[in-house]
């Protein structure tokens, strides 16, 4: 007795070999030629196992590299908070310093510590040399007027030599 199974798919299924009749104990049962493709249902069960066991280690292994480059991300985001922190103390030391640097470069202080320190003193009056002669402080206006008055005189015959 064999049925008949419907098709499954448009390949069609291997035969089966007929199935022996019980034998009488101490005979030797009738062997038969299988196809070679034709798998036992323990084959296929054991192909299906694996196949799902290939498939449970792709995904659990691109859920490992997921979550191993969320926490890279994450480290970096760290450090990179950390360094905008560190950024912003040197920000405020060097304007702290750049203070520093300009309150130790004014006139004023220059001139206390010669006074304090070297014991210099404020000249009574200040003389400038120009090449007319001494001038003073009030005359130093007119020195350049003289000095502009000469140029002047001197451009036009400058002007025509080559």
């Amino acid at each position: 007795m064999t049925a008949v199974l419907p098709e499954r798919s448009t390949r069609r299924a291997p035969e089966r070999a007929p199935r022996p009749e019980p034998k009488q104990v101490g005979t030797k049962p009738s062997l038969a030629v299988v196809d070679p493709r034709y798998r036992t249902p323990a084959q296929r069960r054991t192909r299906a196992r694996v196949m799902g066991l290939l498939v449970l280690m792709v995904v659990a292994s691109a859920l490992f590299g997921l979550v191993t480059s969320h926490v890279a991300l994450t480290q970096g985001q760290f450090r990179l908070e950390d360094m905008r922190a560190k950024a912003g103390v040197e920000q405020a030391r060097y304007e702290r310093l750049r203070l520093e640097v300009a309150e130790l470069e004014s006139p004023g202080r220059i001139v206390a510590a010669a006074q304090e320190r070297l014991g210099m003193v404020s000249p009574p009056g200040i003389t400038y040399l120009s090449p007319i002669g001494p001038v003073s402080d009030v005359a130093a206006d007119e020195a350049d007027e003289a000095a502009a008055e000469d140029w002047s005189t001197v451009k036009p015959q400058l002007a025509s030599r080559p």
